[in-house]
């Protein structure tokens, strides 16, 4: 007589006592990743040879899936190294012990092998830049650290004080994919935008019209200066009736350990800068803006027409016509202008005031009526007063929040 088929209860159980004997085996990938920014120890009585920073990405599900994790290792760790300037490359993949699937498993869900880790991350990388040998990689960073220059025209340059109060200098630079040499250095950086840009891709290198600012590090070292890289972004020239241009700001990235740091916003009022001595450049924009990057462009909008005295005589309502003259003043989207003004007016507004805060409130409630339109016509007239009612008040919290950091 031959063996009874499994019940479906029976193989659920098995399966169940598989995935508990697997699970050991599942790493998560953004705590066993690392990324590092190698460069040559400046101080000569350190016996090592280079120095680094690190940090750990935000995102991994480009490269390993939604939910970011591999199979088959225990003890994984995952080390990207870049060489600070020239951003070659040097990824190491390190485990305890690594899964060997039993030749006695039954069962359909035991896996073959452990997951291909480096040929994963090798997939996403520029092959001919990654060094398989620390040794040489190591020999590079030297090299490097002497001969490597940013590519393209230098639009800026800037100081800073270090945490220990150290001048510190950096410089900003505008480059084509056109010119193959920057290409290069771009499929380097890119892979950063996909672990901490979220919902990032790359982008089109074939198209010639991008153009890239990026932002570096110059630090003396025995009289030579030496490069690193801090951050970059991508633009990109839209049509803008009737023969403009719409520029739009696409991937707008300040590797960590430089966050927090003022380079954000020196790198964005110099794009935005360029947009205003550009002719042909009618209005920027800013591709699905990160709350980070919405609240920098917010502040830096609102300095630079503070600046400029945009708002001199501005009191509510403001009319249609003199919000299109600013927009097409200062090259700003007609919902970044209408924000900014109306965070000048709350700031200006006396609350105790009825009638004058009446006309601010009905002012901003307008716009986010028809901003969120769709959303709103389709609820029943007191739930849409209470849903904007609910949306005004938001909306004023922020810009209490946005105006302290002004």
């Amino acid at each position: 007589m031959g063996a009874a088929a499994s019940t479906p209860q029976a193989q659920e159980m098995a399966n169940s006592a598989n995935v508990a004997h697997l699970a050991p085996w599942i790493c998560k990938t953004t705590e066993c990743m690392e990324l590092r920014l190698v460069h040559p120890q400046l101080d000569h009585q350190d016996s090592e040879p280079v120095s680094y920073t690190k940090f750990n990405p935000t995102f991994t599900y480009p490269i390993f899936g939604e939910q970011e994790v591999v199979f088959g290792y225990k003890g994984l760790s995952i080390k990207i190294s870049y060489a600070s300037g020239s951003l070659r490359i040097y990824p190491r993949i390190d485990y305890d012990q690594k899964y060997e699937p039993s030749s006695s498993s039954s069962t359909d869900a035991a896996p073959e092998a452990a997951d291909d880790v480096y040929g994963m991350i090798l997939d996403f990388l520029p092959k001919q830049d990654c060094y398989s040998n620390y040794d040489e990689f190591l020999r590079m960073v030297q090299e490097d650290a002497e001969s490597f220059r940013p590519i393209g025209e230098k639009v800026h340059e800037y100081t800073q004080q270090s945490d220990t109060g150290e001048e510190e200098h950096f410089e900003i630079y505008r480059a084509s994919l056109v010119d193959p040499r920057f290409r290069e250095y771009h499929r380097r950086m890119q892979f950063f935008v996909l672990l901490l840009i979220e919902g990032s891709s790359y982008i089109e290198e074939d198209d010639d019209k991008w153009e890239v600012y990026t932002v570096f590090k110059r630090q003396n070292a025995g009289g030579s200066d030496v490069y690193h890289f801090v951050g970059y972004c991508t633009t990109y020239p839209f049509f803008y009736w009737p023969e403009y241009t719409r520029l739009r700001i696409s991937q707008f990235l300040i590797l960590p350990p430089f966050q927090k740091k003022g380079h954000g916003g020196e790198l964005y009022r110099i794009i935005y800068q360029t947009v205003m001595a550009r002719t042909d450049v009618k209005e920027l924009t800013v591709e699905d803006p990160s709350e980070e990057l919405a609240d920098m462009r917010d502040r830096n909008d609102m300095r630079y027409l503070s600046k400029h005295n945009a708002f001199d005589g501005l009191v509510a309502p403001v009319s249609r016509k003199t919000m299109k003259e600013l927009r097409q003043k200062y090259k700003m989207t007609d919902r970044q202008m209408q924000r900014c003004v109306e965070m000048y007016l709350l700031s200006r507004v006396n609350k105790l005031q009825k009638e004058e805060y009446k006309l601010f409130r009905i002012q901003v409630k307008r716009r986010l009526y028809l901003f969120n339109l769709d959303s709103l016509r389709d609820l029943e007239p007191d739930d849409r007063k209470d849903k904007l009612d609910q949306t005004f008040e938001n909306v004023i919290e922020d810009y209490y929040r946005l105006l302290e950091m002004i």
